[in-house]
């Protein structure tokens, strides 16, 4: 005599623990990959900084170092040279302004647009972009497309080479002995949805 055995199913305990189970995995796996694509976006956005950081300072770099630099670049600026050659006086941001209409040393002449910036020091203190309410423009004034959502903000300053200064040792190795060597370029980029700021910088020789 033949007996067959039962096919046994799940109870319904057992389908209620595993469609718990199933429920937390896909949930795990939906954070991940959110994760994922998250970061994914964010390593896009800071890739733009850097490239508009960059492209920033190589503009800056390509111009005199200072408004009373001679085209061919000798003899550099310096504060005790003769009056038309001293190096310009370097001031804080907000530039200050001057009496009856007379800009401070540092920053762009009256006269002058964003195309007109021929020396580092035009740069100091400019802030275009998303957080001004201005677009970011090209060496030519032209608005940069693609960049609606980033914001740029630069400062430049006479290298510190006193004690305890940011740069006080490179004298030693690079023969930077004067503050009116180098000029310290600082280009700093954000984005609306990007948490912290990217600081790009760079030295700008006295020739």
């Amino acid at each position: 005599m033949l007996f067959r055995k039962k096919s046994q199913g799940l109870t319904l305990v057992e389908m209620v623990i595993t469609i718990v189970l199933l429920s937390i995995a896909l949930v795990a796996i939906t954070n991940m990959l959110t994760s994922g694509l998250g970061r994914s976006s964010d390593t896009l956005l800071e890739l733009r900084t850097a490239a508009l950081g960059q492209a920033y300072l190589d503009e800056i770099l390509g111009k005199r170092f200072d408004e009373r630099t001679r085209n061919s670049g000798v003899p550099p600026c310096r504060a005790s040279a003769p009056t038309g050659r001293q190096c310009s006086v370097e001031v804080a941001c907000p530039l200050p302004g001057g009496p009856s209409g007379v800009p401070p040393d540092f920053g762009p002449d009256p006269s002058e647009n964003r195309e007109d910036f021929d020396d580092v020091d035009d740069y100091h203190c400019l802030e275009e972009g998303f957080d001004f309410g201005t677009d970011l423009e090209d060496a030519t004034g032209t608005a940069r497309d693609g960049y609606e959502n980033y914001s740029v903000s630069i400062e430049v300053r006479y290298i510190d080479i006193g004690g305890g200064g940011e740069e006080e040792n490179l004298g030693a190795n690079n023969e930077l002995d004067d503050q009116y060597d180098a000029k310290l370029i600082t280009v700093t980029v954000s984005h609306s949805q990007l948490s912290s700021d990217f600081v790009y910088s760079a030295y700008k020789a006295n020739f």
